[in-house]
């Protein structure tokens, strides 16, 4: 019992613990000390987020988690052009896919790491909800835990300036975790608007 708690302890320090009934329909909670903290709405058939999105000196965490078994088919949050497609030994496997100019007139990128596998290369015009890739548990930083770590980038380009929280931009609304569906396919856009990037059950 002991050996499992420190097990399990460990495992919360690298980037969360989570039993099997609680792998969809959870959502870790925001620092305290976070000041811009979402309400979500998670649906009970998503795989659970096990870390959120944080912006403090010395402690960021540009993307969020999300944990599902390895080989979980991970989707194109929208549609878009894949950028990036490569390892690297740090996050893995990773794809950057590049989405068209919102009303602002700019672009937004999303990022997808420690994937498995990779099934687009560069210059791979993809559309939301289609499937890039599988969840995997690679690159050094992954620290051994099945997860998704998903990136948006807000209208720029560099990950410190514009790294922004994907909870802002789900299509059914701010904090509104919005699983894919075929009648998201048609959605504007004018305004950037995500669906959930690994799939529901």
């Amino acid at each position: 019992m002991r050996r499992t708690l420190l097990i399990c302890l460990a495992a919360l320090t690298l980037g969360g613990c989570l039993s099997e009934e609680k792998a969809t329909g959870q959502a870790a909670g925001y620092g305290r000390s976070y000041p811009e903290s979402v309400v979500l709405e998670m649906p009970t058939n998503a795989p659970s987020i096990t870390q959120q999105f944080r912006r403090i000196e010395d402690n960021e965490h540009y993307g969020i988690d999300i944990h599902a078994p390895i080989g979980t088919p991970v989707l194109a949050a929208a549609g878009g052009e894949v950028i990036k497609s490569f390892f690297g030994p740090a996050y893995g496997n990773q794809i950057e896919i590049l989405h068209p100019a919102d009303s602002s007139g700019k672009t937004s990128r999303t990022r997808y790491v420690h994937l498995q596998t990779r099934m687009v290369d560069v210059g791979t015009q993809v559309a939301r909800g289609e499937q890039i890739a599988t969840l995997g548990v690679t690159g050094f930083l992954s620290s051994g835990f099945p997860h998704l770590h998903f990136e948006t980038l807000y209208r720029g380009t560099s990950i410190i300036h514009s790294a922004s929280d994907a909870n802002l931009y789900w299509a059914d609304g701010k904090g509104k975790i919005t699983c894919y569906d075929p009648k998201y396919d048609q959605l504007e856009t004018e305004t950037f608007l995500l669906t959930y990037p690994v799939r529901c059950q």
